[in-house]
């Protein structure tokens, strides 16, 4: 009886021995995190470059331009070392031939574009106890803003000419207000 019992136990229960695994399915590795996986391993040790390309091409053979154009572009497209990865991608993948000569011959090395470097130069306050310093081949210039008649202070603003013109220097003084008060009103529109 205790048999039976341990028998119909082990039927209601199951055994972990007797469970099936759970099938997890690979997760796909995407061309771009392929391509940058084989860039990073190339550069970090290029003697293994034909073993870390047949690796690439037996994973994903599909993302076979990706991979090409990675190694040319992790070996600096060295002529030498390109014509290794076209013989290397040609024994592992001929069928994908087309594929291969189509990435070598438009492979563009990447290119950095750099901004022109431009100088910019801010007109510093003078105060009123220094006397501006006029560099030569520099024209020294005053802005006034018009109709102003509180005291503002003034900004010095400096043009580069060249050193050769001599620039006559002349004191500017301030425009007297306009009085507008002998100015007839208008009349209102009927």
């Amino acid at each position: 009886m205790r048999l039976i019992c341990l028998i119909c136990l082990l039927a209601v229960t199951g055994s972990p021995a007797l469970a099936q695994p759970v099938k997890s399915t690979p997760a796909q590795i995407t061309c771009e995190s392929l391509s940058a996986e084989l860039f990073a391993a190339i550069r970090a040790n290029p003697a293994k470059l034909e073993m870390r390309l047949e690796e690439a091409l037996i994973i994903r053979e599909s993302c076979t331009s990706e991979i090409v154009t990675a190694a040319i572009d992790a070996v600096n497209a060295d002529p030498a070392l390109v014509q290794k990865i076209v013989n290397t991608a040609m024994d592992i993948a001929p069928a994908k031939a087309a594929l291969i000569t189509t990435a070598v011959k438009n492979y563009q090395a990447p290119s950095v574009a750099m901004a022109p470097l431009v100088e910019v130069r801010r007109a510093e306050p003078a105060t009123a106890t220094s006397a501006p310093q006029v560099l030569p081949g520099e024209e020294l210039r005053r802005a006034e803003l018009p109709l102003v008649t509180q005291s503002i202070p003034i900004v010095e603003v400096r043009k580069a000419e060249s050193p050769a013109v001599a620039t006559p220097m002349a004191v500017l003084e301030q425009e007297r207000v306009m009085n507008l008060t002998d100015v007839p009103k208008a009349r209102p529109l009927r």
